[in-house]
């Protein structure tokens, strides 16, 4: 009982200091890449800050834990957590290339998963050694330290998280740009809207997720090769 407890507690700490990284940094990267398009929505809200408080959802981080805690009694694995609602306001963005800074600001978040997940997986290869990361899964051989495991463990869950935040956000990114120019009736907020967008989600999903696990794959295998050559 006492094993099982302490068990719980150690993802516990693990998951909320991945989950107050990644939110932080991800609202952060959105709203920065917001203002540089044009958009100073998210600035006004508060959200082009560093402050974790300002990121942290209850709800997001409730659902990331119901993930982890939960998960024997769910349809799929995981849940990732999410931080607050960030408004994006495309209509403020005038000028040269509007169409293509209004794809950039609907995807950013995505972006920032994925510099996140990048970040990560390059630490892991640096403290397992890229020799011992094989599809960003690490295999500990030889001693290693208490600290070690609490750091493989940390980075190995932000790995975890951001793959699916990276699919998913960019994916809904893609959607908003699509409705945006496209579908603007489909942006009022109405029951046929949500069954419309949901289905849309779905089969974007399907169809996007095993091109961008790929793209994930096929970048930090190439990050791999390089400190492999490096550490020669």
């Amino acid at each position: 009982m006492r094993l099982q407890f302490i068990s719980a507690v150690y993802t516990l700490i693990i998951a909320f200091i991945s989950y107050v990284i990644t939110i932080t940094f991800a609202g952060w990267f959105e709203s920065l890449i917001a203002k540089k398009m044009g958009d100073d929505v998210p600035e006004q809200m508060g959200f082009l800050t560093l402050n974790p408080l300002e990121h942290f959802n209850v709800f997001g981080f409730a659902a990331l834990l119901w993930g982890e805690f939960y998960s024997q009694v769910l349809p799929f694995q995981l849940i990732p957590g999410w931080g607050r609602f960030i408004p994006l306001v495309p209509d403020n963005i005038h000028g040269r290339y509007y169409k293509l800074r209004i794809f950039t600001e609907y995807v950013s978040r995505s972006g920032a998963h994925f510099i996140i997940l990048l970040c990560s997986a390059t630490s892991l290869m640096i403290l397992c050694g890229a020799e011992h990361v094989y599809r960003l899964q690490p295999i500990i051989s030889g001693p290693v330290t208490s600290f070690d495991v609490v750091l493989i463990s940390l980075l190995s869950f932000i790995i975890k998280q951001n793959i699916i935040l990276f699919v998913i956000h960019f994916v809904i990114g893609m959607l908003k740009y699509l409705m945006y120019f496209h579908m603007p009736r489909l942006q009022d907020i109405s029951i046929m809207m949500m069954i419309y967008s949901f289905i849309a989600l779905v089969i974007g999903l399907t169809i996007f997720s095993p091109l961008l696990e790929y793209l994930v794959l096929y970048t930090t295998e190439s990050i791999r090769s390089l400190l492999l050559m490096f550490m020669k």
